[in-house]
C-alpha cells in the first residue's frame, strides 16, 4: 500500500516542482539529501521521501541507489499531469510552455471541431449555447466567465465522438483556466463571443469546413491575446482601466493575425 500523501509533502513537492519547472533545478542536478531538505524546509524527512516519490511517479526526477536523487531530462517529464502544467504556466519563464500549449490546441481542436459538426447531438448543441451564454452574460474575466469558455471547449472535445478527445480536455482544463485568464484581460468581451459564437453556429448547422476554421482562427487569437497578457506583465505594462497594453510584438512572437471581429 502506497503510504498516505500529506500536506506537507504535497506542498514540498510543489515547491521542488516549480524549481524544476521554472530551470532553478536543471536536468542532471542532484537534490540535496533528505537530511539536508528536511531542515531546509522544516519537515520530517518521511515528508522529504514522499515528496520525492510524488515528482519521481511524474518522471521530474530519478532515483536511483548510487547516483542519488537527479532531475530528469525535460523530455522524460510528465507534461499532461495537472500539476506539471501549472507549476510551467506559473513560472517566470512560462511562454514556451504556453505556446507549447496552443500548438497542442491548434493540432486538435480544430479537427474536433470538424468531427462535432459531423456527429454532435442536439442537445450538445443546446448546452453549447448555454456555455455561449455564460460568456455573454457573466462579468469579463470572472471565474463564472471562464468556467463557461472551458465548458464550451470541452462540450465540442465531448461531440467529437472521439475518447480520446474527450479525455484531452479533462487533462489539460487546469491549464486552459490559468491560459483562459489571461486572454480574458486582453480581448473585448464582445469580440471574444462573437468569435465563440462563429465556431458554434457553424457546429450546430452541421458546417465541418467554417466550425474547423472559425475554431482554428479563435485559437490563434487568444493565443496572441495571452502573449501579449504576458509580454505586459513581464514589462510592467498596463492600461488606466486596469486593462493590460498590448505592446509592439516582441522579437520571436509568434500566431497569426487575430480573426476580424
Amino acid at each position: 500500500m502506497a503510504p498516505k500523501r500529506t500536506n506537507r509533502s504535497i506542498a514540498l513537492a510543489g515547491e521542488l516542482g516549480a524549481q524544476i519547472a521554472d530551470g532553478r533545478l536543471k536536468a542532471g542536478d542532484s537534490l540535496p539529501t533528505e537530511a539536508e531538505l528536511s531542515r531546509e524546509y522544516g519537515v520530517s524527512r518521511t515528508v522529504v521521501r514522499e515528496a520525492v516519490r510524488l515528482l519521481a511517479a511524474k518522471s521530474l526526477l530519478s532515483v536511483g541507489p548510487k547516483v542519488g536523487t537527479r532531475v530528469q531530462a525535460e523530455h522524460e517529464w510528465n507534461m499532461l499531469d495537472v500539476d506539471v502544467m501549472q507549476w510551467h504556466l506559473k513560472a517566470e519563464r512560462r511562454q514556451p510552455f504556453v505556446e507549447a500549449l496552443y500548438e497542442m490546441r491548434l493540432v486538435n481542436e480544430p479537427a474536433a471541431s470538424r468531427l462535432a459538426a459531423r456527429r454532435m447531438a442536439a442537445s450538445d448543441c443546446q448546452r453549447l449555447r448555454e456555455a455561449l451564454g455564460g460568456m455573454r452574460d457573466n462579468p469579463r474575466g470572472s471565474q463564472e466567465l471562464i468556467a463557461a469558455d472551458i465548458s464550451f471547449h470541452r462540450i465540442i472535445l465531448e461531440g467529437s465522438g472521439n475518447p480520446l478527445l474527450r479525455s484531452l480536455g479533462a487533462l489539460i482544463e487546469k491549464s486552459l483556466s490559468i491560459s483562459f485568464s489571461l486572454s480574458w484581460r486582453q480581448n473585448p468581451q464582445l469580440e471574444t463571443v462573437r468569435q465563440h459564437e462563429r465556431v458554434c453556429d457553424a457546429i450546430c448547422a452541421g458546417d465541418e469546413e467554417a466550425s474547423e476554421l472559425f475554431m482554428r482562427r479563435l485559437i490563434e487569437s487568444a493565443f496572441n491575446d495571452v502573449m501579449s497578457a504576458l509580454y505586459a506583465e513581464d514589462h510592467g505594462l498596463g492600461g488606466s482601466d486596469g486593462r493590460h497594453q498590448t505592446p509592439d510584438r516582441p522579437a520571436g512572437w509568434r500566431g497569426e493575425a487575430r480573426a476580424p471581429a
